[in-house]
């Protein structure tokens, strides 16, 4: 069967609607990726204080909804124990990490790596042992 020009035509303008509607479906899967995640706090004792970027949120154990974006500064405080900070950075999640896949096929979806889906808190647990402010001797018999 042969093909007119204008069946021709109507083929390629069929194929790059369909490219273009892939590209566009593809585009940022992080876009459409949560801006919080869950950030847990244990401490040995427990029952500490917990700061996280100055601001309390609770007492340990804790879990707690942070923002994917920025870096974290999380503090540990106890009565009678000395005072722990942690810093949490962030790293690529795995819809990021798609994206980037993407992005090596097609620009576009290079684009989510700018939404807060394509981020996660690094670490998202923090496990510290606090220690007493004022030590008590050993004793010997």
């Amino acid at each position: 069967m042969r093909q007119t020009p204008r069946s021709h035509n109507t083929s390629k303008a069929a194929t790059g609607v369909m490219l273009l509607a892939c590209t566009l479906h593809l585009t940022g899967c992080s876009i459409f990726g949560g801006t919080s995640q869950t950030l847990i706090v244990n401490s040995e004792p427990p029952g500490a204080d917990v700061l996280v970027n100055g601001t309390l949120a609770g007492t340990t154990p804790l879990q707690h909804q942070v923002s994917r974006r920025g870096d974290l500064s999380v503090e540990i405080h106890k009565a009678g124990y000395t005072p722990q900070t942690r810093v949490t950075g962030r790293k690529l999640s795995s819809v990021g990490i798609v994206d980037v896949i993407g992005g090596a096929l097609f620009l576009l979806p290079l684009l989510g790596l700018l939404a807060p889906g394509a981020w996660e808190q690094d670490p998202s647990a923090i496990g510290v042992t606090l220690e007493p402010q004022n030590p008590q001797p050993a004793t010997t018999p």
